[in-house]
């Protein structure tokens, strides 16, 4: 209930107060919980240093606006739930996304992204277009919470896959040659493929390449990007992976994963402070963490 309300007050909020006033309390906002959320401050940290090479004070600048750009990512999000497409039209720039969104070829589209800037307004972006896309929620244990936030996405076009039900749901949209959106910076301990990302390993779920494979569907990497830090518009980034099978599905999986993190490196490389990474996503920095507390522990005992 309190989850439900929280929703409900903020998106009347962000609706009434003036947007430069709400996004200077959202970053405010931000900062506050980088130093009151102690383990998401050091997973963040921890993420961001892979970034920075190594350095520590960056990170944490970085890491603090991170946090202070996703409150105002939640701004945008509350200001999204009940309008309408019409209300968003002039806030996407898109110099490549209208073209890779639009060009099909019978099988569908499996386009990847990250935590990052403002993902839903792509999805948006590519409804206005006439382009069905289906995107994948997790599944709220409040029905009317649920209902609150998927609804809203339903109304501006999007198909919402609940991720209890991927696997059937995602392969009827690529039959109906729509858009699959997929966030892939999620970690896949023991179940996913190592690729490199700034430079060391990471382990995600190929569920997305497969698919790819086995449909037929072009794959398509791309952000959706804050420019200026004051205003509300984005720019949508994406292009098209040019990805030739082999045969060999795991390996096949792997290598198309490999090639679009390898194209998203580039672009969170130009700005991270837009990456909301706030769980360890390298397995390097969880052992880290597992060798520094074994001795506490052992003292515990």
């Amino acid at each position: 209930m309190l989850l439900y309300w929280t929703f409900v007050i903020g998106t009347t909020l962000a609706r009434v107060v003036p947007l430069r006033l709400s996004y200077a309390i959202a970053r405010a906002v931000g900062v506050a919980t980088y130093y009151a959320w102690p383990g998401g401050r050091r997973r963040c940290v921890q993420n961001l240093r892979h970034v920075t090479g190594g350095d520590t004070v960056e990170a944490r600048r970085i890491a603090r606006a991170s946090f202070a750009n996703y409150i105002v990512y939640l701004v945008d999000f509350f200001r999204l739930i009940g309008s309408t497409r019409e209300e968003f039209a002039g806030r996407v720039v898109s110099d490549e996304w209208d073209s890779v969104a639009l060009e099909g070829n019978g099988h569908g589209i499996v386009a990847m992204t990250l935590h990052y800037g403002n993902w839903d307004l792509g999805a948006v972006l590519i409804a206005q277009h006439g382009r069905g896309v289906a995107a994948i929620a997790d599944r709220f244990a409040s029905p009317r919470v649920e209902e609150f936030v998927l609804g809203s996405r339903r109304h501006l076009g999007m198909t919402i896959i609940p991720a209890d039900h991927v696997g059937p749901g995602l392969l009827r949209a690529l039959r109906r040659d729509e858009v699959v959106a997929v966030l892939i910076d999620i970690p896949a301990p023991g179940s996913g493929v190592p690729v490199t990302f700034f430079g060391d390993t990471i382990v995600v779920s190929d569920g997305a390449a497969r698919l790819a494979l086995r449909t037929g569907a072009r794959v398509v990497a791309g952000l959706v990007v804050r420019d200026q830090p004051w205003d509300e518009r984005v720019r949508a980034e994406a292009s098209p992976i040019d990805f030739t099978p082999t045969g060999d599905e795991a390996g096949d999986a792997r290598a198309l994963m490999q090639a679009v993190f390898t194209h998203l490196e580039h672009r969170v490389r130009r700005d991270p402070a837009q990456w909301y990474i706030f769980r360890n996503l390298w397995p390097s920095d969880v052992r880290g963490t597992t060798r520094l507390r074994t001795p506490h522990a052992s003292r515990g005992a």
